[in-house]
């Protein structure tokens, strides 16, 4: 992985990195709980904004960050990466490893997002095209994803240099950024969107710039402490981008990207069947989502601390703790989500007439959140178990499972539902047969322990 003149385990220790021992499934999520549900609270402030201009803004947003989210699916790839090569190299004592994949992967994230603004930049009108939106909801759709794809740059900077350091072991300095930058974001939306604190009322292009100036915020703090060492992970050296890391980035991450890409472009298919519907299901289903994202949060938390936890221990040479750390995160996961689940079901009605004041799109809404909530136990393993063997880097099975899922369960069932003359909640209950599914070889798939196997840093 490492040359022996580029290796020094001991040099320039960081004190803020610990040993695995002292970590725990508990102390590492929570504060990535935190940091996600802060991040959440954003894009519940952005609805909640964008609402009060009708279904046909909710519409566009949606839309624009679906396409958006498409195409970061490389970007979350190196993620998995990079997640599994720093937790192992933190786990076997060798700091200055961990910071030369993060300056590698850093690169390899800046020539993706670059190729990124460039394609939808182009493209967006003709991909945003296909989803039969009205005339007014397509345009305000193509401006916002052209606007916030052109901060994927800084976007891919945060994210990198975050995943280094929750996969250290340090998730409370990415809480700590996070919390300021969320503050900035909330103001900026709340200003750009409806015109307040002295600024114009932009809409649509308002929530878009609000967007991009944050990731712009969060990653200029970010860098400031890497570059003043104040960071777990350090900066690295020139020519960390060998051929060797980029080789075991690339192969640990490519089943990954497949798998986002995927997952992505699934769930991208099953919005365009969704939006068959009419703008009103659109709506619908985007403010379900969010008020969702509440348990959807939780589970990224407990999934980062079972990567974590499970690649460093396995760096340790321990894989009794690391089977063990997976089924913690597990079983902790399962129980908050679906607790999360049920209550947020409960109070679905209330929750999406906050977001907007539309009768038809609440209803729609209110249904989506019931089914989708009462499978949060499902989709936690999603969560838990499928984190714990990318940290491994075990990239392959979850990318197999989930094309079992998404692409040959609930789009072609979403689909031939649509053709039968369905109703919304039909296409909306194929989430039940994806994630139950998906769950269930997922769980099959820990308890083998083969994915333990699949990365050797010493080959």
């Amino acid at each position: 992985m490492s040359t022996e003149a580029d290796k020094d385990p001991t040099k320039n220790q960081p004190e803020e990195i610990t040993h695995p021992e002292s970590l725990s499934v508990w102390g590492l999520a929570w504060p990535s709980i935190l940091s996600n549900l802060l991040f959440a609270s954003v894009g519940l402030v952005a609805i909640k904004a964008v609402g009060s201009l009708g279904a046909e803004a909710v519409a566009a947003v949606g839309t624009g960050q679906r396409i958006f989210w498409v195409f970061q699916a490389l970007l979350m790839a190196i993620m998995a990466g990079t997640t599994a090569l720093v937790a192992r190299a933190i786990g076997s004592g060798d700091a200055h490893e961990a910071a030369q994949v993060t300056r590698a992967s850093m690169g390899l994230c800046l020539l993706i997002s670059f190729f990124t603004v460039i394609l939808l930049w182009i493209g967006a009108d003709y991909m945003i095209g296909l989803f039969g939106l009205d005339e007014a909801s397509r345009e305000l759709s193509v401006t916002y994803t052209q606007i916030l794809v052109g901060f994927t740059p800084v976007f891919a900077i945060s994210m990198v240099l975050g995943t280094a350091q929750r996969a250290a072991g340090d998730a409370k300095t990415p809480l700590y950024i996070g919390l300021v930058t969320n503050i900035v974001n909330i103001f900026l939306l709340i200003g750009l969107v409806e015109g307040r604190f002295g600024f114009p009322q932009m809409g649509v292009v308002g929530a878009a710039l609000a967007g991009g100036l944050a990731f712009t915020f969060n990653s200029i703090l970010v860098l400031g402490l890497w570059f003043g060492k104040k960071l777990a992970v350090q900066i690295g050296k020139a020519g960390s981008m060998t051929y060797e890391r980029l080789n075991q980035l690339i192969t640990i991450s490519y089943p990954a990207g497949l798998e986002s890409f995927i997952f992505q472009f699934g769930m991208l298919s099953f919005f365009w069947i969704v939006a068959l519907y009419g703008t009103d299901a659109v709506a619908a289903y985007n403010i379900g989502v969010n008020v969702l994202m509440v348990s959807f949060t939780v589970g990224n938390g407990f999934a980062i601390a079972g990567a974590t936890l499970t690649g460093q221990h396995l760096g340790a040479s321990d894989p009794d703790k690391a089977y063990e750390s997976g089924f913690k995160a597990a079983g902790l996961t399962m129980l908050s989500m679906g607790t999360l689940g049920i209550v947020l079901a409960i109070f679905s009605r209330e929750l999406s007439a906050f977001f907007i004041n539309d009768i038809d799109v609440i209803n729609k809404a209110v249904v989506f959140v019931w089914i989708l909530g009462i499978m949060q136990p499902f989709m936690a393993i999603e969560f838990s178990i499928g984190g714990a063997v990318r940290g491994a880097g075990d990239t392959k099975s979850p990318l197999i499972i989930t094309l079992i899922g998404l692409v040959l369960v609930r789009v072609p069932l979403a689909y031939i539902f649509y053709i039968l003359g369905l109703s919304i909640e039909w296409i909306y209950a194929t989430l039940v047969a994806d994630y139950f599914l998906k769950g269930v070889l997922l769980a099959a798939r820990y308890k083998s322990r083969r994915w333990m196997k699949v990365l050797d840093l010493k080959s």
